[in-house]
């Protein structure tokens, strides 16, 4: 698949993909799309000296990625300082396999976002936490007790805004050599799909309370 060049960072960049650079993406729906599909970002940011690369939960709410976790962490405490992070998607919708190893690839969405967080606090605070878990559990939004202060005393909510982002996009068949086209060996597509199964009650659950109907609605989309 190959994309458009309008918007295409000057070289030199950061923000400029190098690599397969005809499968990259600047428009902002585009990164938008890639960004409301993932729940999990790795966050890169050096601490002490050293390259660390964090996994944790995000969500794309109106023009900003929003990140939470402990205050004490040393991600946490990185973000909320204005520290520099890179924080990275990658989403795999296929195994591509070729004629030749060499040419297998995967067809994927991925999303990079540049930047420096900027804490949230107040009553603000409280309303993005609950619009960031109803990203990650849709359907579950009138499903909770209030928030007691002493979870969002020990909660970061961390925003960054999506100035400084690229994504990249593969899609389609492999991509072979032109001698290896007649070979007797199998091309083609693995589909790899991420389905919300039936909820499961927890153990200690009363048998009375079962899944809102919310919850129930929003998984059969996901």
């Amino acid at each position: 698949m190959t994309h458009t060049t309008e918007g295409t960072p000057p070289k030199g960049d950061k923000r400029r993909v190098r690599q397969s650079a005809n499968r990259a993406v600047y428009e902002r729906d585009a990164l938008y799309r890639v960004l409301d599909a993932a729940t999990i970002g790795h966050v890169a940011f050096v601490h002490e000296g050293w390259p660390q690369s964090i996994p944790t939960a995000i969500a794309r709410l109106d023009d900003h990625l929003y990140l939470h976790g402990s205050r004490s962490s040393r991600l946490y405490k990185a973000m909320a300082a204005g520290e520099r992070v890179c924080v990275s998607v990658c989403l795999v919708d296929a195994l591509v396999k070729a004629r030749s190893a060499m040419h297998c690839s995967m067809n994927y969405r991925s999303a990079v976002v540049f930047g420096c967080g900027t804490p949230v606090f107040g009553d603000e605070k409280v309303a993005l936490l609950d619009r960031f878990t109803e990203h990650l559990i849709p359907g579950t939004a009138d499903d909770y007790r209030p928030h007691l202060n002493k979870e969002l005393k020990a909660t970061e909510l961390v925003r960054i805004p999506l100035d400084e982002t690229s994504a990249k996009i593969r899609t389609g068949d492999p991509i072979d050599d032109d001698e290896d086209i007649d070979l007797p060996h199998w091309a083609g597509i693995i589909p790899i799909n991420t389905v919300a199964g039936q909820p499961v009650n927890a153990a200690n659950l009363p048998e009375t309370v079962q899944p809102g109907a919310a919850l129930l609605e929003a998984l059969l989309r996901y």
